[in-house]
């Protein structure tokens, strides 16, 4: 598998110890087109996803749109937001605090379906609460992305949605695909030289390679080191999860794992992954959407989660193709 760090590609399923860089927040300097925001270190390509993120900065009220643009990161626009009535992470219903963490928006809602005088002319769902909510005991919900009528001051302050304007809402749908657009809510956001961005970048990589090797290896024991104790699957916790991987070592003769373009998005210690993966073996082979969900465990990163969702093949096969042709451009470039 060909990995590119200058480029865009990093394939990532769990974390390693990330090397502490200094996060530059100043107002003056967070304008700078030199620096790209600490948290969002990968936006997938890949068309089955969306291209965009939006970045809420709840210290300075605002909400921000970054696209992939090639190689890079780039800033699409910026607007004002209101946020909760009180200040702090939402724990707990009706504590009129709005959530930070990383989560999705889900379900578009227009009128009759929301009163106007509440959310303007449209409204977006969230997934909150998310599984790092829900290990938190987190309780709440109807977190939204919403407008509210010109009438009404952005600074009243919500029950905890993220708050915009009708003019700008009506912009932000531009860029919204239905339970793809990530919308990362933090307390303040912090931004990185575009070196310390890219050395986090590296350090993934380097590591979620030895992910990968040790999984198409069957090492089970290397392979399970990158599980946290609590690991959760659907149908699995740690022990079986083992006991599955094994039993399929003793099935399989080999396998191949091929992962395209991930979103990489961290929330402080947590850490989201979203990518199109191929598995191949002797027996079988399928394509699908996996996520996975990590969390800091000390100087490294451990899996919790994983979920995976059947997709088109056709689809996943473009992808990849796409992908091996980007490889091979990059090392036709690539000095001798």
């Amino acid at each position: 598998m060909r990995i590119f760090l200058s480029g865009c590609l990093i394939l990532l399923s769990c974390l390693p110890a990330i090397a502490e860089q200094k996060d530059v927040a100043s107002s003056q300097t967070e304008t700078s087109v030199d620096l790209l925001p600490a948290p969002l270190l990968q936006i997938s390509e890949t068309e089955a996803f969306s291209k965009f993120v939006f970045l809420v900065d709840k210290d300075k009220r605002k909400l921000t749109v970054f696209e992939r643009n090639g190689e890079k990161i780039k800033k699409v626009d910026e607007f004002p937001a209101d946020i909760g009535k009180n200040g702090g992470n939402k724990t707990k219903r009706d504590d009129a605090r709005t959530p930070e963490g990383i989560y999705f928006l889900e379900k578009r809602l227009t009128q009759p379906e929301i009163p106007f005088n509440l959310y303007g002319n449209l409204a977006f769902t969230t997934n909150y609460p998310n599984l790092f909510d829900k290990r938190e005991n987190k309780t709440g919900s109807g977190i939204w992305l919403h407008a509210i009528p010109d009438s009404v001051a952005l600074t009243r302050g919500s029950r905890g949605c993220v708050v915009v304007r009708n003019e700008v809402i009506k912009k932000l749908a531009d860029y919204v695909k239905l339970r793809e657009t990530p919308i990362l809510i933090f307390d303040h956001v912090n931004y990185l030289s575009k070196e310390d961005h890219e050395k986090r970048r590296v350090e993934l990589n380097t590591f979620v390679e030895g992910w990968r090797q040790a999984w198409e290896a069957q090492d089970i024991d290397k392979y399970m080191s990158f599980y946290d104790a609590d690991f959760k699957a659907p149908g699995f916790n740690f022990t079986s999860w083992k006991s599955h991987k094994a039993n399929l070592k003793k099935q399989y003769e080999f396998i191949k794992v091929h992962l395209s373009q991930p979103y990489i998005v961290q929330h402080n210690d947590q850490l989201l992954v979203k990518t199109l993966q191929r598995y191949e073996s002797d027996k079988h082979v399928d394509y699908g959407v996996k996520t996975i969900y990590a969390i800091k465990s000390g100087e490294t990163y451990k899996i919790i989660r994983e979920e995976w969702a059947p997709f088109n093949q056709k689809e996943v096969s473009a992808a990849i193709a796409r992908e091996n042709s980007m490889a091979a451009q990059a090392n036709q470039n690539a000095p001798n």
